[in-house]
């Protein structure tokens, strides 16, 4: 993996930062395990090339096995992976905030249920850490009031027009960083 700059300083426990010293190949297990479940067409789902231009966070047990992660890639030349599905509501965005990130990949098995709001609150920090104005989420259509209410998140588009290989839709939203506390901010 490529180190790319970022300021992380305010990770909340018990996420960690994925370092050289990590064993990515856990994550891309619990990744391709967990997303299986959900959307069984989706064989890629373990790693791409945006995770050599993300924040990758992750839990562990006691064991030291691996139980959620979730990424934050940052926008680069490769641009992100929203970009591949809806690019022109990406370019818009990028033309109206400036500095866009996506979340993604999130993976949370059943021993760390519960640890999402973490994830959102350290995305929060690390947008707000590393100027970037807004950040994007595609996301099942039946999430959309959960990140309306504790995010104050703006529905860009209700269908992408993707479904991953399931029967669902899936929806962009946006979450403006500077306009909206979360719910979760305060630890």
């Amino acid at each position: 993996m490529k180190t790319i700059n970022y300021k992380y300083d305010s990770i909340y426990q018990p996420l960690k930062v994925v370092n050289e010293g990590t064993d990515i190949k856990k994550i891309w297990q619990l990744r391709q395990s967990e997303y299986g479940k959900y959307y069984p067409a989706m064989n890629d789902a373990a790693n791409d090339d945006y995770d050599n231009y993300s924040c990758i966070l992750y839990t562990e047990d006691e064991s030291g096995d691996i139980t959620s992660t979730g990424r934050l890639v940052l926008d680069t030349d490769l641009g992100l992976p929203a970009d591949e599905i809806i690019n022109n509501e990406i370019n818009l965005l990028r033309k109206k905030r400036g500095t866009v990130a996506e979340p993604s990949r999130f993976a949370i098995s059943e021993a760390a249920r519960g640890v999402l709001p973490i994830y959102l609150r350290t995305y929060y920090q690390l947008a707000r850490e590393n100027a970037i104005n807004s950040l994007i989420f595609i996301t099942r259509e039946k999430n959309i009031g959960f990140y309306r209410r504790a995010l104050g998140a703006n529905l860009i588009c209700k269908d992408v027009g993707y479904n991953y290989g399931t029967d669902y839709t899936f929806s962009l939203l946006e979450w403006e960083i500077k306009a909206n506390d979360p719910v979760y901010s305060q630890a």
